[in-house]
């Protein structure tokens, strides 16, 4: 059964779904920062730099050339991620709450972790892009959960890229402010260290879109972009890298990010996301990248998802 007669089966309401090493003498641009004293978004957490650099570091060559320093000690700046908020949005929060979105998630990243293990889907198994066809069907919320979800994994951590890079809404939805970020790095050669934000869910890293750009679309799909996957996708084998992309038939780019990735989670909301729009959604991409189909916004159940050679997951 091909990946369309598949997602037909689900979108139907009627018929149930069947580490490389850091290089010598260069230091994690999250230690940078922070060694650094840049000053992070949100509220005050004190913390010892040792503790936050095994969670959440990443390593890259930017525009800017990563110095060496000498790592020491330091109160922090982190984001303070608002748990009510990610209760009252249906998010999964990281104290461990037994919730029905929690064990869908825990599901829903099985198959995705035993992609990157496996390598299944080739060497840039870990890049992770989250669309769909449409506005509104909620790629956001599943791409949110399902970093923090994988945050929660003992032996992974994660770092969360709002590439929705025309209309970001990760900050929003984690009740965070952040200014700079992926745009700002790609166009006017901010070094990474100096946009990524720690989070207080200690494994779990979030890079914003940063200052729109009329020219996203061939930022995106730049030398500069193209070296830093490469970075993020190789240096760290337990690192995995969640990216929330534009609608695929909304916005260009979407088909650039697409392209660059490993594994595509298609996200469809339930009597909305029609044979047709998926098709042309599809249409757009790599479609042997599609690892799998969630259907959003069901009756009762939240969500259901599609077993087999592209799916992962039950209800």
């Amino acid at each position: 059964m091909s990946i369309i007669e598949r997602a037909v089966k689900l979108l139907d309401p009627n018929e149930p779904p069947n580490s490389k090493p850091s290089a010598p003498g260069t230091l994690d641009p999250i230690a940078r920062a922070f060694t650094d004293g840049v000053e992070r978004f949100g509220l005050p957490e004190a913390g010892e730099l040792e503790a936050l650099l095994e969670p959440s570091g990443f390593a890259v060559e930017s525009k800017t050339k990563v110095k060496s320093a000498r790592i020491t000690n330091r109160t922090i700046r982190t984001l303070s991620i608002d748990r009510d908020q990610l209760r009252r949005q249906g998010i999964i929060t990281p104290e461990g709450e037994r919730t029905p979105n929690a064990e869908r998630f825990r599901r829903i990243k099985r198959q995705i972790l035993a992609n990157v293990a496996n390598s299944k889907t080739g060497p840039r198994a870990n890049l992770v892009l989250v669309s769909s066809a449409l506005a509104g069907e909620g790629k956001t919320f599943c791409a949110i959960n399902l970093a923090i979800s994988i945050a929660l994994e003992v032996d992974r951590t994660v770092l969360l890229v709002d590439a929705d890079v025309a209309k970001p809404t990760i900050p929003q939805a984690l009740g965070v402010k952040a200014e700079h970020g992926l745009m700002d790095v790609l166009d006017r050669g901010i070094d990474l260290a100096d946009v990524l934000c720690a989070t207080d869910i200690g494994k779990l890293t979030l890079l914003p879109a940063g200052t729109a750009h009329q020219h996203a679309t061939e930022l995106l799909a730049s030398d500069a972009m193209r070296m830093l996957l490469r970075e993020l996708a190789e240096r760290y084998n337990n690192r995995i890298i969640i990216f929330d992309s534009p609608p695929l038939l909304a916005a260009s780019e979407a088909d650039v990010l697409a392209s660059q990735m490993g594994q595509i989670v298609m996200v469809v909301e339930a009597g909305k996301t029609s044979e047709a729009v998926l098709r042309a959604a599809l249409g757009r991409i790599e479609s042997s990248n599609v690892v799998g189909l969630v259907l959003n916004k069901t009756e009762g159940s939240g969500m259901e998802y599609d077993y087999g050679e592209y799916g992962y997951g039950a209800k």
